[in-house]
């Protein structure tokens, strides 16, 4: 029997760990740490309404009474472990006691010897292995999400259909048989013919990739208070898709290539391109728009809660700093990532005094 661990129960750490139980049934054991939606959950389940399984459409009915194997309300309460993997997909935000440090104290009950457990960062931003640095022995990969789901208080709803992109974060691994192995592994329990699970061969690009919608769409609509559908409204009469959107998105594909450049990947070195911008702007348009999605960011300050500030944008200045050596030039060369950044960082202020 495979263990896996979830923390992070969110919209897509609820789909995730779903469609890992509705793949594998009793084949794996699914522990979830669960602290503000508990008691609902272990008194009625999730219910979800799903693009991919039903419930979006008229006449279909929403999936009712998910319940992971075990629920626990803490690391600390956990007690079925050790894991082959631990699937982390909270936000990364500023704590006093973050998750990587919950893992590192409880290590002996968590994980297995010899890189017997595997870790799988399914969150935003750049250079967020980084903070798992010491925990030693265990695999690190990299899962970048496009679902567009949300969980507002155990009613969990998938818009958009779910790609998952699982590949090793750390590029000298990939030759590495045992790490490969678990990737593999990881992807065969998470594909089922209806979801898009894709073998990453360049974790570094991916995430880049992904930063072209999160530096932009993400950070707007989160200091605008606007959700994505009325963005768009503002298109035409006022070009904001390429007065403000456009222009973010070419800073993010001005650094990304800087950085990628430094690495290796052999055949699969890749770079962001003008193709990969103008389709995430067309992919937005066509299906989060229409939705009104509200990406992860806006939901957060409208509840209050501290936004992903430094992992989306902050560690893009700083991996900028760190090929450029020079602070001076950073307002020259992004000069809107660089002017977000400060404006949100006043917004992450006044949400830190609630």
């Amino acid at each position: 029997m495979t263990k896996i661990l979830c923390v992070g129960l969110g919209g897509v750490g609820v789909m995730a760990a779903y469609t890992l139980k509705k793949n594998n049934g009793s084949d794996i054991e699914l522990t979830a740490v669960i602290r503000s939606d508990y008691d609902l959950v272990t008194r009625e389940g999730y219910t979800i309404s799903s693009c991919d399984y039903g419930g979006r459409k008229e006449g279909e009915d929403s999936i009712k009474g998910f319940k992971p194997d075990v629920i626990v309300k803490s690391v600390e309460d956990i007690h079925s472990g050790p894991f082959d993997y631990i699937l982390i997909s909270t936000k990364v935000v500023p704590s006093e006691f973050n998750i990587w440090d919950q893992i590192k104290h409880n290590t002996s009950k968590l994980i297995k010897p010899d890189f017997g457990t595997s870790i799988v960062l399914v969150q935003n931003g750049i250079d967020i292995e980084s903070y798992w640095s010491d925990i030693e022995g265990v695999n690190l990969i990299s899962g970048v999400s496009y679902i567009s789901s949300t969980n507002n208080k155990g009613h969990v709803t998938q818009f958009s259909h779910d790609t998952l992109v699982l590949g090793l974060f750390d590029i000298k691994k990939v030759h590495d048989k045992q790490a490969v192995s678990s990737l593999e592994t990881l992807i065969k329990l998470y594909d089922n013919g209806i979801n898009s699970t894709k073998l990453d061969h360049n974790a570094r690009f991916t995430r880049w990739k992904k930063l072209i919608y999160n530096a932009a769409y993400n950070t707007v609509c989160c200091l605008t208070d606007l959700d994505v559908g009325k963005v768009y409204e503002l298109k035409d009469s006022k070009q904001i898709i390429d007065k403000v959107f456009y222009p973010l998105m070419k800073e993010v594909q001005y650094i990304a290539n800087l950085d990628l450049k430094q690495y290796d990947y052999g055949d699969y070195n890749q770079y962001i391109t003008e193709e990969n911008i103008t389709n995430m702007i067309r992919d937005t348009e066509l299906f989060d728009a229409p939705e009104n999605y509200q990406p992860s960011m806006l939901v957060d300050s409208r509840n209050g809660r501290l936004i992903e500030l430094e992992i989306i944008l902050g560690n893009i200045l700083k991996v900028y700093q760190q090929i450029k050596g020079n602070d001076n030039e950073i307002k020259k060369d992004l000069p809107y990532l660089n002017f977000l950044y400060y404006l949100l960082s006043m917004v992450q202020h006044r949400l830190e005094q609630k």
